[in-house]
Order: C-alpha cells, then structure tokens, then sequence
C-alpha cells in the first residue's frame, strides 16, 4: 500500500451483578431527539466488586471484528475479571443506531467515530466522551497505485466516493484546497471499495485501516492520502457513556477503562494471537485471517498517536477535539457553543492509565 507522507446496581439495565463490518460508518442521532426514558432498576447492589464481577455492556459501533480485538483479548485473558468486570460487547450493524441503545440504556458505554457523538449531543443527548482508542483517524482518499492521487487538488474533475455524513467535511477540505466543487463529482460510497477496482470511481473515501487493507488484500495496489492533517480531524473508536451513568458508577467505568487500556496494549502486541481470537472465537462469522491480521497491524500507528506516548492508552487530546468541534461548526453541523470540555471527561482514562 502506498502512502502520501504528507497526508496522512443497581440502577442500569446495562449494569447488573452476575457470575463494521467492512465500514465505519458515520451517523445520525436524528431519531434520539425525543426526551431519555429514566434507566430502570434491575439487579443487586452493594456486592464488592471483588467478590462479584459488575456486568457493564458495551454498544459496538458495528459487527464485531478485529477492530474490536483489543477488547475481546482482554475477555479471553482475563483482564476484565482482574478489574472486576464481566463485559458484554453488543454488537452493532447497518439495522442499529449504537448511540440511541446507549442514550436509552440498554448499553452503557459505547463506541463510535467521533461524529455522530458531536451529533448527539448537538441534539441534547447526555453523553460524555472518555477515551478513544484510534487517536488519529485512518480517514483518506484511496485511488489506484496506477493513477495516484497524491493531493487533494489533484480530485479536480475527479469522480469521488463519499458517505452522506462525511460529503459536508469533503466538500469542506476541496473549497480549503482550492477546488471547484462543480468540477468534482461526489457518489455515495458502497461499504465495499469494489467500484475503485472497476474504475467506476477515481477515489474512494475511507479508512485505510479498513477498506484500504480490503483493497490490498485483494491484491490491488492501492494508494493512500491521508486527510487527518490537511483539514478532516477525527477519531474512531472514540468511547462515550451516559453522564448519569459515569456520575453515579465512575468507579465502575474507570475499572473498565483500566481492563481496556491492558487488552488493547496486549492486543497490540501480540497481533497474531489477537487475529485467531476473532476469526475463531469471538468474531462475526466469515472473517478472514489475513485479512483481520492485516488491518490490526496498520490499526497500530493510529492508536498509539497523539497523546498516548505521554499520558497513556485511551486517553483524551483536548486540543484535537477542539479542532474537530470547530470543523464541524464551520460546515454548520454543530451550531451550540459545546466546547470540547463539555464533550469529554479526560480525567476517566487518566485515573486508569495511573493503576493500569
């Protein structure tokens, strides 16, 4: 693959005391603008949590892969227990609106690209951000190895595949780069890149991570340019509870945190192993090793970018959210003056990363 260097409980149903996928895709939190039913009551409480795990269930953005992998190692080696939590990992799909079964409780943490969490909470949705696991998104303009698009001005006259929610940030960073959004011709984007090895579509708009490592795996010589630095900042994996939730079981959410930042460290390192778990065990059915090893392995870079190196896994680049807030207000997205510390608690993956 080739690459442009410069682009590049006791009160949840949720909590209880017990014993994509080939897309990310960004969306709407349009149906959740109706007022939250309060969460029920259900289970026992008041239990040490070393004596009786804490059952937390966690809203998957889409279909359990090795995108997840990080989490499901920790489950196959016992770092969930060690913290005293017993986690399901619901998963997600094209039917399901992940942020609307965390706003209703039916999870209580979730993860999602950024975009549809700024969406919500746009609309009202009491949601807090408390850490993300790709710290750089993977986000980029993919074309043919043979005719390589190597800057965004070179899309000029160019026929271009973007998702719904994504075409306002593309036609954003064209307008910046100085092109004629007349000249170019923007198609919704199929879950599959297939239409760039037909040469239906000059570029196709995704993750590397994923639809890049599809292409390649096919043998299909792909280039890559990436948009994370030229103007379309964003995170993925970005993991988000309910407020009132964290605020009543923060102790609770800083041990699953802690129980993430051990898996996905393992995980990384040991991309294998990790691969194996999800094609034989714990992944959606018909997932291909090489091609789940591939994509964990140029997961890595993204994941452990920007503040990790200092602060640890997981944790919160405000800065960056900063960016991504003041991008999407510019294309009329977000239009309340949310700032970035009414978006994220930081303290949540900094008080796990101190015991992890």
């Amino acid at each position: 693959m080739q690459r442009s260097n410069k682009s590049r409980s006791a009160q949840y149903p949720g909590l209880a005391s017990s014993s994509r996928r080939n897309l990310l895709k960004g969306a709407g939190a349009a149906a959740l603008g109706a007022a939250l039913p309060p969460i029920g009551i259900l289970g026992m409480g008041g239990e040490a949590w070393a004596q009786s795990l804490r059952s937390v269930n966690f809203q998957l953005s889409w279909i359990k892969s090795i995108q997840y992998g990080g989490y499901f190692a920790g489950i196959e080696k016992g770092f969930f227990k060690d913290a005293g939590i017993d986690p399901t990992f619901n998963s997600g799909g094209p039917n399901i609106d992940p942020v609307a079964n965390v706003a209703s409780g039916n999870s209580v943490i979730g993860d999602r690209p950024i975009g549809p969490l700024l969406i919500a909470r746009e609309k009202g949705i009491p949601i807090k951000v408390i850490g993300t696991v790709f710290q750089k998104s993977p986000y980029a303009f993919m074309s043919a190895g043979s005719k390589p698009i190597r800057t965004i001005k070179e899309l000029t006259g160019k026929t271009i595949a973007v998702s719904t929610s994504g075409r306002p940030l593309v036609q954003n960073l064209l307008k910046e780069h100085g092109v004629d959004l007349k000249s170019v011709n923007l198609v919704p984007a199929a879950p599959d890149p297939g239409a760039l090895v037909t040469g239906q579509i000059d570029a196709y708009s995704g993750y590397s991570t994923n639809q890049g490592v599809m292409l390649q795996t096919r043998g299909f010589d792909v280039h890559v340019l990436e948009v994370h630095d030229l103007g379309v900042p964003e995170t993925a994996g970005t993991i988000y509870v309910r407020e009132d939730y964290l605020k009543t079981n923060r102790d609770d959410v800083v041990r699953f945190m802690r129980a993430a930042i051990r898996s996905w460290t393992w995980a990384l390192d040991n991309p294998e192993e990790t691969a194996r778990l999800m094609v034989e065990k714990y992944g959606a059915p018909g997932l291909d090793y090489k091609a789940q090893l591939a994509e964990i392995k140029a997961s890595k870079p993204y994941i452990i970018a920007g503040p990790v190196q200092k602060q640890g896994m997981l944790t919160l680049d405000l800065d960056l959210y900063t960016k991504i807030i003041d991008l999407y207000r510019k294309v009329d997205m977000i239009k309340s003056p949310m700032s970035a510390k009414d978006l994220c608690d930081p303290s949540v993956a900094i008080d796990a990363n101190k015991k992890a």
